[in-house]
């Protein structure tokens, strides 16, 4: 009896434990990097980061010419807008921002807003930076940005209108340049008053040194980081002996070949698409590429994937068109698959018959010149890729590698098969080189030109996400281009740079709030 009793006791103690052992282990599970930090086994977080960039010139944003510092400005310097991880413009300085008509914008400025040293943002700032960048004497990369503005004039303290010489697409995305406090520089040549410039951005200027510049948070109690040093390195080489050695913590480059320097081990990467977007012209004005089968066709016979490995070590990013770069307007069902079989059946769909390695139909033959710039040693490499694949099912191409100099005289009369090119990509989702008056494709359609006109006086996202997606359809329906690959950049860190790192080539630092580094 006694033992029957122990026995039931012993249960009873030992379900207790289970169970205080599955409460304990459940709580802990839903502690958050803060929650394990007081903890008795805390994770030691520090409130400190290095990060290292090359060929510092100015940390004045509109007067360098480096990446790196433009970067790392945006976490010192705020514009009127901004745009977001999916590239929408965001108010940020700007509280409001207007069009009245075509060619004037009413901007309202938010009032709660200082620089670094306590002083108001107000319209003031606005007109001083817009008229410094219209100076000649000023060299900025954001020249452009104001290159139309006519008027700049204050209405009241918090209000701008602006007006311009003619209508300019997608305007809002040109405001997004960094504004200057207007009474901390010298008006005549754009110099700061102070060593230390000051900005109404996340972190501030602590000290500027030879080698390093120290960035402190501007009173954003909900980042972890509190400290950023920006280590100033005179070679990539340099950066990369400083991530080996962990005397940076995170740093960016476009080096495809960057584990060469520094290996594969001991370090995080993350990839995201880069500004230079290739893809291949088919001449719509030629006889046989004239119809949208050929070119369909041909599109299923290039197996991008292949290419990205032999060509770019699998480092690029394959693009099924020119928006699918991270963009809120591209529609993901645009999506191409290499399929041989498939090409192969839309010639026979359409009277070609494949005699002696070659398709023929009637005295005509699947065959093309495709011009290459010999400067460009990877195009010329994606060439030949190109080349061979088409060839195995048929279709013959001959390279044709031209100088610099014959290369844009093809792309200025557009005499042409096919042609090899590029873009820098905008910031703005510009598609008028690709369906536009004038494209490299002698393209053609008559409702494509419409979208372009209506986009212009589009501000509601729904609609401008319905017509970029019937663009989309337009150019699976039509195929006049091939879309093939953006370049990447990759940021490099520590393994213990925790939080989201996620970032586009328009800025880095969109969650910098959640980073937290572990020591």
């Amino acid at each position: 009896m006694k033992t029957s009793v122990f026995r039931y006791i012993f249960f009873i103690v030992v379900i207790v434990l289970v169970g205080i052992s599955i409460y304990v282990l459940y709580k802990d599970s839903k502690k958050t990097p803060i929650e394990i930090k007081n903890s008795k086994t805390e994770l030691n977080i520090e409130g400190e980061i290095n990060i290292g960039i090359t060929g510092f010139d100015t940390i004045n944003p509109l007067t360098s010419n480096n990446r790196d510092v433009q970067y790392i400005d945006k976490l010192i310097f705020q514009s009127l807008l901004d745009i977001s991880y999916d590239y929408k413009i965001e108010n940020l300085l700007a509280e409001e921002f207007s069009k009245i008509n075509s060619t004037t914008y009413i901007v309202k400025l938010k009032d709660d807003i200082y620089w670094h040293d306590g002083t108001q943002f107000t319209a003031q700032d606005v007109i001083f930076t817009i008229k410094n960048l219209q100076d000649s004497k000023i060299n900025s990369i954001y020249k452009d940005n104001v290159s139309k503005i006519k008027i700049v004039e204050q209405i009241d303290k918090y209000t701008v209108k602006i007006i311009l010489t003619e209508e300019t697409p997608f305007f809002e995305y040109k405001m997004c340049f960094p504004i200057l406090a207007s009474h901390s520089y010298e008006e005549e040549t754009l110099n700061s008053k102070s060593k230390m410039p000051i900005g109404t951005g996340k972190y501030k200027i602590d000290n500027i040194e030879e080698s390093t510049i120290v960035l402190i948070e501007n009173g954003n109690k909900d980042s972890k980081i509190k400290k950023i040093r920006v280590i100033l390195k005179e070679s990539v080489k340099d950066l990369y002996n400083a991530l080996t050695k962990d005397e940076i913590d995170y740093m960016i480059t476009d080096n495809t070949e960057y584990a060469e320097y520094i290996g594969t081990m001991g370090y995080n990467v993350k990839q995201a698409a880069n500004r230079e977007y290739e893809y291949m012209c088919l001449n719509n004005e030629n006889k046989i590429l004239s119809d949208k089968e050929i070119r369909k066709a041909i599109n299923y016979a290039i197996d991008k994937k292949s290419i990205n490995y032999n060509v770019y070590n699998n480092k690029y990013i394959i693009s099924n068109f020119p928006l699918d770069y991270g963009n809120y307007l591209y529609n993901q069902e645009v999506i191409y698959e290499y399929d041989i079989n498939k090409a192969k059946q839309i010639l026979r769909n359409n009277g070609w018959n494949y005699i002696n390695n070659c398709w023929k139909k009637k005295n005509n033959k699947l065959e093309f010149t495709l011009i290459v710039n010999e400067s460009n040693k990877r195009r010329v490499l994606l060439a030949e890729e190109i080349k061979k694949q088409l060839q195995e099912i048929g279709i013959k191409i001959s390279i044709i590698k031209v100088n610099d100099n014959n290369y844009n005289n093809y792309i200025k009369n557009k005499r042409y098969d096919i042609i090899l090119t590029g873009n820098i990509v905008a910031n703005y989702p510009d598609l008028q080189n690709y369906f536009g008056d004038g494209n490299l494709s002698n393209f053609t359609n008559k409702e494509a030109i419409e979208i372009l006109k209506d986009i212009k006086n589009i501000n509601d996202e729904r609609i401008m996400e319905s017509k970029y997606t019937r663009l989309m359809e337009i150019y699976k329906e039509e195929e006049p281009f091939i879309s093939l690959y953006f370049n990447s950049l990759f940021v490099l860190t520590r393994t213990n740079l925790k939080g989201d790192l996620s970032f586009n080539w328009y800025n880095l630092f969109y969650n910098i709030d959640n980073w937290y580094k572990i020591k």
